[in-house]
């Protein structure tokens, strides 16, 4: 199962399939929505019967669907997040998922800093577009404003439901996806 991030607001689960397709047989593929406006929250998941289609795709990119370059990367099932979260350092920065097109980088500062001092906000910026990818990150100056954060997991910003997660290390997600393989 793969999670294919960074994907338009326009791509359909058909065109996830009909795309990944080359790559194997995908058995499911999901584009995730939000509950109450049914739009997409700009991801998506690919499951295909064959685990060698994952590491096809992953040495297959870059991906771009809906002119749009797509991140690909592998599943990691929540039973295993929670039992790996005794590994996962301790952070004070945090990722956050889903945003709306409309949010800004002082709308997250100004949302999160109700749970603690703030050393820096950045949204991902989409290379071509110069619009936000949906996602940003934000560095507390203590673990314990992540924690009171990451506690709750879903915060709404600008009418919109959006995840927050513990930012991991780039090294441990490259480890974490090796030893998946």
């Amino acid at each position: 199962k793969m999670f294919i991030g960074g994907l338009s607001w326009q791509t359909t689960a058909e065109v996830l399939q009909d795309y990944f397709t080359k790559f194997g047989t995908v058995n499911e593929c999901t584009i995730m929505r939000d509950p109450g406006t049914k739009r997409s929250r700009g991801f998506g998941f690919v499951t295909f019967s064959d685990p060698e289609s994952v590491v096809k795709v992953l040495n297959g990119g870059p991906h771009q669907l809906d002119s749009k370059l797509v991140d690909p990367k592998i599943a990691v099932p929540r039973q295993n997040i929670t039992s790996n979260h005794s590994k996962i350092t301790k952070t004070k920065k945090i990722f956050i998922g889903g945003l709306s097109l409309t949010t800004s980088v002082d709308d997250v500062k100004a949302y999160f800093s109700q749970y603690g001092q703030i050393e820096d906000a950045m949204m991902m910026l989409d290379k071509t577009t110069q619009r936000h990818r949906g996602f940003a990150f934000v560095t507390f100056e203590n673990e314990e404003a992540v924690d009171k954060v990451c506690d709750i997991h879903f915060h709404e910003i600008n009418n919109k439901m959006v995840e927050c997660k513990r930012a991991q290390p780039k090294e441990l997600m490259v480890s974490q996806s090796l030893t998946r393989r």
